[in-house]
């Protein structure tokens, strides 16, 4: 009798675990995984919380509208902590142990050069922010670019000065990284074909705490204007000393300059500076219904580069809902995305993967971007 007991109760266990087992297997089955791998710790963990919360809205609306073909979106948040190794470590997590089928990656260019032979070797759908010109250039075809690259914005820049001013002299400072170098050489380039001089070039260390000596020279060498590409923490502080030496030239930022991560660290000191920006927020029906849903959400104003993690979401998402869940159809799915109404403006990817080709020119008034300029310049 004991026996049999024994022998129940063995079967039964056995039951109950292939039920569990089942049942973990149907789970898997009724979501589809998306890595997602921004700075939550270190340098950048400003940006990246601003990235993490755009990218969870896209998520919440996706669901709550019936997800992907009858499946949740699952999205595994996994920390590059702002560093170029952290960042490869954060893709190998996203793709090996959590089996994300397409990734959410950097607003980084020197996190994408890092991680670039990774996501070439995984085969796997990623989306950028990153704006370094030659990131979808070097014959990668798994990256996929949700912002207009540094080539746009720099060109933009420079026919701003040319078209809309009457400077001529132009002062150059840049971060000494990936992001800031390409800038300036785009920056550089355009401008001498402009007709412009640069009548000095200064690199900066990356987050550099003094400016001062790069200022003088700038002030010496006769600078009219100065462009600054560089990241959102060395564009506040050098705003700042800008100020106590009385502000010797105009300034015209990139994107970062505009960020609300920079604004806020700026604060006054931001007021009447010039920004080449993404997209001027309000100037269409979906971004001003993402406003909405994202202050309703959050209680706070949207960081306009941070939020290529909710466009890319929804666009990739889109993918997956016409080519299913194959990465090699998901690639084509997107590539074939034209005319697609985003948050940022209207995307339409070349087959290099880049995505948008327009920026604007803005001014900060009481810190917010006032539209100067629409440019555009065109899909390579």
């Amino acid at each position: 009798m004991k026996s049999l007991h024994r022998i129940f109760a063995a079967s039964l266990l056995s039951i109950m675990v292939l039920a569990v087992v089942g049942s973990g297997v149907a789970m898997a089955g009724e979501e589809i995984r998306i890595g997602f791998t921004p700075p939550i710790t270190g340098q950048h963990a400003a940006s990246g919380s601003f990235q993490v919360k755009a990218a969870k809205l896209a998520v919440k609306e996706i669901n709550a509208a019936g997800g992907v073909n009858g499946k949740k979106i699952d999205l595994r948040i996994v920390d590059n902590q702002s560093t170029n190794p952290g960042a490869l470590a954060a893709l190998n997590k996203a793709v090996e142990q959590d089996k994300a089928l397409a990734v959410i990656s950097y607003l980084y260019s020197t996190q994408v050069f890092a991680a670039a032979d990774a996501v070439k070797n995984f085969g796997v759908p990623t989306f950028i922010g990153a704006t370094n010109i030659a990131l979808t250039n070097q014959g990668n075809p798994w990256l996929f670019r949700v912002r207009p690259d540094d080539s746009v914005a720099a060109g933009a820049m420079v026919k701003y000065i040319k078209e809309d001013t009457k400077f001529t002299k132009i002062g150059l400072l840049h971060d000494q990284d990936a992001f800031g170098t390409g800038g300036a050489d785009l920056v550089e380039k355009a401008a001498k074909a402009s007709g412009l001089t640069i009548v000095r070039r200064e690199k900066s260390v990356t987050a550099a705490k003094d400016f001062t000596a790069e200022l003088l020279s700038f002030k010496s060498a006769g600078a009219e204007i100065l462009i600054f590409y560089g990241h959102q923490e060395a564009t506040a502080l050098l705003q700042r000393q800008m100020r106590q030496l009385g502000s010797p030239f105009k300034f015209l930022g990139s994107p970062s300059a505009a960020s609300r991560d920079s604004l806020n660290l700026a604060r006054e000191a931001a007021e009447g500076i010039w920004a080449v920006v993404d997209f001027v927020p309000g100037r269409s029906e979906v971004n001003r219904r993402f406003a909405e849903a994202y202050k309703k959400e959050y209680n706070e104003e949207y960081d306009n580069i941070s939020i290529w993690t909710y466009d890319g979401l929804k666009i990739l998402t889109a993918a997956i809902q016409k080519a299913g869940e194959d990465r090699a159809k998901i690639r084509e799915a997107i590539l074939a995305t034209q005319g697609y109404e985003g948050v940022q403006g209207t995307f339409s990817f070349t087959p290099n993967g880049d995505g948008l080709s327009e920026v604007s020119i803005v001014q900060i008034e009481k810190g917010q971007p006032k539209l100067l300029k629409i440019v555009n310049l065109g899909a390579k």
